[in-house]
């Protein structure tokens, strides 16, 4: 059998999953067991990983790196004897061998072991049917909250709106500016009128900026709020959080499968990976949120 190890880079959370998407896409048609390591320090500061808060199913999985043959052979050969190193800015300086330019996994490679770094080009998928039936969430944190969420706002007649602020607006006028645009935009689509209104958001200032416009929003966001930080809240080391950082990874998941749950999805900025993939799974949620 052959494999593929998923390792998350320096990714924020809508970056892993479009890199994930992809991987899923070809280990499923490439018939490889798929294992995802995500236990670099955007994601975790000790035990948080992939499987924390997620499994896949339906298609052939590895259940711990342990379980690759020793005499394996491994693209990039960087990988052989390194399967457990986490990738850093630092690491993708140092080793620059560490990708080779997978790029966008679209042709075979002679090994047994296929190291994707999740840097580099991707492919995008209109039809995110394929994930939405391997792809689950297994935390019942992250369940039950949505599900809170849910009893608090109709989500399914929803507007979701993504405020993101913090490495991305670091000017005041950046802030305003970006919440005028979106505030045009839904008054245009009628959004004057619009009586569930769910906000997530990682920075409090914008948010604020928000309600000034729309008082009666519903703000799910909490501990990203709280940690709110110019240099992007999935790029917190562990000695500036005042929560932990599955804390802070069960905060951003219940924000995104409220907005992932929400009939429309808006965000203030344009090329957002979290309110694209909201959007992209938003047919598939109830399956995903299933846990079977």
């Amino acid at each position: 059998m052959k494999y593929l190890v998923v390792k998350g880079g320096i990714l924020g959370f809508g970056d892993r999953l479009e890199s994930l998407k992809m991987a899923v896409n070809y280990a499923i048609h490439n018939n490889l067991q798929i294992y995802v390591d995500w236990r670099d320090p955007v994601w975790s500061h000790g035990s948080e990983d992939f499987y924390t808060y997620f499994k896949l199913v339906n298609m052939p999985v590895l259940n711990s790196l342990s379980d690759i043959p020793e005499d394996a052979t491994y693209y990039p050969p960087h990988w052989k004897g390194r399967i457990n190193d986490q990738l850093t800015i630092e690491y993708t300086t140092e080793h620059k061998d560490a990708n080779l330019n997978i790029g966008m996994l679209n042709r075979p490679f002679d090994a047994d072991v296929i190291v994707y770094s999740s840097i580099g080009d991707r492919l995008l998928f209109t039809d995110s049917t394929f994930f939405g039936n391997v792809f689950r969430v297994v935390d019942n944190r992250i369940l039950e909250k949505v599900r809170y969420h849910a009893s608090r706002k109709p989500l399914a007649q929803s507007w979701g709106v993504h405020i993101r602020g913090t490495d991305r607006t670091k000017t005041v006028n950046r802030r305003m500016m970006s919440i005028q645009s979106i505030v045009t935009n839904f008054t245009m689509m009628g959004g004057m009128n619009m009586k569930n209104m769910v906000v997530v958001s990682d920075d409090r200032e914008q948010t604020q900026i928000w309600k000034n416009y729309y008082p009666d929003s519903y703000v799910v966001s909490e501990a990203s709020l709280k940690n709110s930080n110019i240099v992007g809240n999935h790029y917190i080391g562990k000695e500036t959080l005042n929560v932990s950082k599955d804390d802070m990874n069960v905060d951003l998941l219940v924000d995104f499968f409220v907005l992932t749950s929400c009939e429309r999805v808006f965000t203030t900025v344009r090329d957002s990976r979290f309110a694209q993939e909201a959007r992209r799974l938003h047919p598939h949620v109830g399956r995903i949120l299933s846990g079977v």
